[in-house]
């Protein structure tokens, strides 16, 4: 029994299917008929010819990407194993990490932090540790703007 993994690129949302639910997937963009049951491996190969012209469940953008279940566990291994940078959150590649085992950031980002780029860096609160959020305060003027805690719940810290 061959399982496919749907993924859509525009927002990220993923799910596994199987034959039988791939066999649905397929109904309603009119490649399979409704009788019967059709063969695992061509619900597979079918899924993956269509997904192009899939609609994501999330996002409503049109173009899914199947791949074999086994074939998306091979990849998920393979950026669970990745080490990513500290400012873009991106997998550092391995030829970086061969050179310079102990590096935290991408060359990119590390160029930029050497070169006094540090703009793309969060604030965090204070007081929780949680991520600071530029809002628009009540105020007018220049002070108009001003950092907001976005805790659950929020410490009211500015």
């Amino acid at each position: 029994m061959e399982c496919s993994c749907l993924t859509c690129a525009a927002c990220g949302w993923r799910t596994l299917c199987n034959p039988a639910e791939g066999a649905a997937r397929l109904r309603l963009v009119g490649l399979l008929r409704r009788a019967g049951d059709p063969d695992p491996a061509i619900v597979g190969e079918l899924l993956r010819e269509a997904a192009p012209r899939m609609t994501c469940p999330s996002c409503k953008s049109i173009g899914l990407t199947a791949k074999s279940a086994a074939a998306e566990d091979e990849e998920l291994d393979d950026w669970q194993a990745a080490i990513l940078c500290e400012a873009c959150r991106k997998p550092i590649p391995t030829e970086r990490l061969e050179a310079l085992p102990s590096v935290k950031r991408c060359a990119t980002c590390q160029k930029r932090a050497e070169a006094g780029h540090t703009d793309d860096e969060p604030d965090f609160c204070p007081r929780c540790g949680a991520l600071m959020e530029l809002r628009v305060s009540r105020g007018s003027g220049l002070t108009r703007y001003r950092l907001f805690c976005t805790g659950v719940p929020a410490c009211r810290s500015t």
